[in-house]
């Protein structure tokens, strides 16, 4: 028998070597900077309904805005952004990254899965650390003079928190899109599919 055995589950443990990963994420931090753009603008997460049902259906517009753009971001951007980072000869270049990994979503469809899965959880510590940071930093306080004057605003905006808490959420998020693309570059690399 030639070469290695197949280990069950090899390719759920294979990781990306460090320097991969370093290069992928200083790549993904000037890639999403758009990202990052949005998350520095206050007024598109505070709410200008009238009304307690046009907040909910505001709410839910924008959350479903938000997930596509990850989905989006994940599937199409950031294998591309790992294949520009770290290329690793015709298995994995810029511009036939999403190939392969439409072929690997078709040949090891668990193995996909899985970092997809990872991906998410990612996504979801990186709104954990964005809450933490709040909980640390508040960025909304009431105003005092509302009392007095019930023309002024109610609560005001600490941009300097706000602006910590979105370059936090920010650098997290992008480490989990450098994650994902460089595990979905280990997983490519692992075995040819094809």
């Amino acid at each position: 028998m030639t070469g290695a055995p197949a280990v069950p589950g090899a390719a759920h443990r294979a990781s990306p070597a460090p320097g991969v990963l370093a290069r992928t994420y200083a790549l993904t931090v000037v890639a999403y900077v758009p990202l990052l753009a949005l998350l520095l603008v206050p007024d598109l997460m505070r709410s200008r309904a009238g009304s307690e049902a046009m907040l909910a259906v505001g709410m839910t517009l924008l959350s479903a805005l938000v997930v596509a753009a990850l989905v989006v971001a994940a599937v199409v951007v950031a294998p591309e952004v790992s294949a520009k980072a770290a290329p690793q000869g015709d298995l994995w270049r810029f511009g036939r990254a999403r190939a392969r990994v439409r072929t690997l979503v078709r040949a090891r469809r668990r193995a996909y899965f899985l970092r997809l899965g990872e991906f998410a959880v990612l996504c979801l510590a990186a709104q954990g650390a964005g809450g933490v940071l709040a909980w640390a930093m508040p960025y909304i306080r009431e105003n005092p003079a509302h009392g007095t004057d019930p023309t002024q605003d109610a609560r005001i905006l600490d941009y300097p928190n706000y602006a910590a808490q979105a370059v936090v959420i920010y650098l997290v998020t992008c480490c989990a899109f450098a994650w994902y693309a460089t595990r979905l570059r280990a997983l490519s690399l692992l075995a040819d599919p094809e």
